[in-house]
């Protein structure tokens, strides 16, 4: 027995299968570009902030990247472009902890007793650079025809 569908059955299953993939590739995009800007507030709260900061962006932090590797590794449909950033050797990670990397040794290794206007200056360029390319992933993740 064969089952046959019309034209509008088969363009109504089309169109739900096409949300069951497009909707956790944008949740995706999303938590790309939310870890963008956490990496851009975090590293001046853990450097220049009063220690509840500190605190706070460490547990932050710890609950977005466990919340984000859970559900980026949970994903049942795997979209090309998630795929594609989320890779451990795309340029967007490499970019991403390269640039992480550098902004944390210049927190320890450079930061002097009483930071000035130039270091904190510094900073703030570094901690913005570095959020950058997770930015870029969930930008390009977004607007991958979704």
């Amino acid at each position: 027995m064969e089952d046959r569908l019309d034209p509008t059955d088969a363009l109504r299953q089309i169109g739900e299968i096409d949300r069951r993939t497009r909707r956790p590739a944008r949740v995706a995009g999303w938590i790309f570009v939310t870890l963008g800007l956490g990496t851009m507030l975090y590293w001046p709260a853990m450097s220049l902030g009063p220690v509840w900061a500190q605190a706070a962006a460490g547990v932050i932090w710890v609950v977005l990247a466990v919340a984000s590797t859970f559900y980026l590794g949970a994903m049942k449909v795997q979209d090309r472009e998630v795929t594609w950033v989320n890779k451990p050797t795309s340029p967007v990670t490499v970019a991403y902890v390269v640039s992480v990397a550098v902004v944390f040794l210049f927190g320890m290794f450079f930061r002097p007793e009483n930071p000035g206007g130039g270091w904190i200056a510094a900073l703030i360029v570094l901690a913005v650079l570095s959020g950058l390319p997770a930015l870029y992933g969930g930008w390009r993740i977004l607007r991958a025809g979704r």
